[in-house]
């Protein structure tokens, strides 16, 4: 589905609905008595808003600013005069809409923003554990209170650890979020070679606990193998299919310290992690695009930590599927 075209589509409804109330509106003393045909019209304006200017900055951060759009209409109107009820001047639609509406949203947008945020998984990248279809909560606080925009951490919190799932801003487009497994923290030595994964020379075990097959659309079937695999405190499977390769060269960036830090061949990786960075790969290591083409993932890059499916539509079984 073309999420820009219906945000262009709500940006052009929502001014139309407003000016359709407005032909035979009575004058309005209360924000509760705003005509509903209004009220919409103001939300499509703020949702496309959203929605179009998620095309230039991280849609999370615009949410959080969008959110407060009708406090500040609230504001605005406190201080020309106005009241939520018993005006002596009518109410414009604007004003009504920031007092009837004002608390709600900002408390959706600061509770989206600094702490639970929806997500939907939209690869197979992390299977077997997370789907195609897979919505998710994040935990937006696990790794501090970060000021929107600049992501950084104004009230520390905790720090990833090996073995946690991941959202982050894309290194190479901060608009983007990806989800990943931290394989790497700061100072790590991560290998990954001829499908086994070492940290800091200490082999990983995995091992081969049955068989796995998905089929996406466009894609022909996949055969592969669940392999059992522990990061600290962390359980999972990951996914090895026969006869892919540990590491396509062809798809291999040239990504900030990849000379320094990192070497690669057509075995795998070896990455010494940065300071202040970390190392992410994706459970279904065969097919995901991750650290080991693109690098390290700065700690203002975070979003949170992964902790639970919340609703699948294609199958309602996962629902409540604690991510581990």
């Amino acid at each position: 589905m073309n999420w820009t075209y219906l945000a262009f589509v709500a940006l052009l409804a929502g001014p139309a609905l407003i000016w359709w109330s407005r032909r035979a509106a009575q004058p309005v003393f209360d924000a509760e008595q705003m005509a509903e045909s209004a009220l919409w019209g103001y939300f499509f304006i703020l949702v496309g808003s959203w929605g179009v200017l998620s095309m230039f900055a991280n849609p999370s951060d615009l949410f959080f600013v969008v959110m407060l759009v009708a406090a500040v209409m609230a504001l605005i109107a406190k201080l020309m005069g106005y009241k939520a009820k018993g005006n002596e001047k009518a109410l414009p639609d604007w004003a009504a809409f920031g007092f009837s509406n004002a608390l709600v949203l900002a408390a959706i947008g600061l509770g989206k923003t600094f702490v639970i945020e929806p997500m939907q998984i939209p690869s197979s990248s992390m299977r077997p554990g997370l789907i195609v279809g897979d919505f998710i909560l994040i935990n937006k606080s696990a790794y501090g209170i970060r000021v929107p925009f600049l992501n950084v951490p104004v009230i520390p919190v905790g720090k990833p650890e090996r073995g946690d799932v991941v959202v982050f801003r894309f290194p190479e487009d901060t608009k983007i979020n990806y989800i990943k497994r931290v394989i790497g923290v700061p100072g790590d030595k991560v290998e990954y070679r001829n499908k086994q994964l070492t940290i800091n020379g200490v082999r990983v075990d995995s091992v081969p606990v049955g068989n796995y097959e998905y089929k996406d659309a466009g894609r022909d079937e996949v055969q592969a193998v669940r392999m059992a695999e522990r990061l600290n405190q962390h359980k999972y499977e990951t996914l090895n299919t026969p006869g892919e390769r540990t590491l396509n060269p062809m798809n291999l960036h040239d990504f900030p310290m990849r000379e320094q830090q990192c070497q690669h061949d057509e075995t795998g990786f070896s990455c010494t992690v940065p300071q202040g960075q970390y190392m992410m790969l994706g459970d279904n290591r065969d097919d995901s695009n991750d650290g080991r083409y693109w690098g390290f993932v700065p700690d203002d890059h975070l979003a949170g930590r992964a902790f639970m499916v919340w609703m699948n539509f294609g199958q309602f079984s996962r629902i409540g599927t604690r991510i581990q």
